[in-house]
């Protein structure tokens, strides 16, 4: 019993980090996998949509209907889906007879076909949607976030929610890290750990615990990262730390004046 799911576990090894190396490429209409390196033809094209492999498998469409196959073009999952995504944490999100759930790659139903739309997991958590709400649930289908929410989104470690018009952050157990009050969606950029956000009007700078790095009150704020940022001020411009202490006086009636100076 051991020699078998030893076979088992080197054949999915062998899939995996072979699948690594295509990737595909459209011929006459038709998608096909080839080599990255030496751009050879492994697949030929036959499919009418294709994704790149993940976790070992592609997902592909043909006549309207998607599925799965290995690197060897092997159907592993039939083609009868309405829609799917890539694997992703082990669980694919399908949809079948108008209703979204989960496969694992053996193409066994994980988690029912019952949401309106489900998105792929990310961080031990998929985004799903019933009743127009959408909440968040875990590998085994527990509803970890009610389905409360008039629209969410993951983005890097952070949980972003709607409610009632406004955008807030909460964490995936469900509790409100950034309050619910934002006009807009709240958006970290990967390996930063703040961001620009709007508030009755004013601009400013917040971290992921809510709390303003740089105050909101500013007429704009622009500059990437976690660093110094260019502020205005009663049309003037001026740049601050991190912290929000000023660096250069908010005294230049252009950001280009800033630009050009040396700090």
């Amino acid at each position: 019993m051991k020699s078998f799911i030893t076979i088992g576990l080197l054949l999915n090894c062998f899939l995996t980090l072979n699948a690594q190396v295509l990737e595909t490429f459209q011929e006459n209409g038709k998608y096909g996998f080839r080599d990255r390196s030496n751009k050879t033809v492994v697949i030929k094209p036959s499919y009418d949509y294709a994704d790149n492999f993940e976790e070992g498998y592609a997902r592909v469409q043909k006549n309207g209907k998607v599925g799965y196959i290995d690197i060897l073009d092997n159907v592993v999952i039939d083609l009868k889906y309405t829609r799917g995504s890539s694997f992703s944490e082990g669980l694919a999100s399908v949809e079948l007879n108008g209703k979204s759930g989960f496969i694992n790659a053996k193409g066994e139903v994980i988690i029912p076909f019952k949401y309106e739309s489900t998105e792929s997991f990310n961080e031990g958590l998929a985004e799903v949607k019933n009743n127009g709400k959408h909440g968040f649930i875990d590998p085994k289908g527990k509803e970890v976030v009610p389905l409360i929410y008039d629209d969410a989104s993951s983005f890097n470690g952070i949980l972003t929610v709607k409610l009632n018009e406004k955008w807030g952050c909460i964490d995936k157990t469900g509790t409100v890290i950034i309050p619910i009050k934002y006009p807009q969606m709240i958006l970290f950029g990967e390996d930063e750990n703040t961001t620009r956000v709007e508030l009755n009007g004013k601009v400013g700078v917040i971290d992921k615990t809510g709390k303003e790095t740089i105050p909101i009150k500013y007429e704009d704020v622009q500059g990437y990262g976690d660093g110094n940022k260019y502020v205005q001020l009663k049309g003037k411009w001026g740049i601050v730390n991190a912290s929000g202490e000023i660096l250069v006086p908010i005294t230049y009636k252009t950001l280009r004046e800033v630009y050009d100076l040396e700090y």
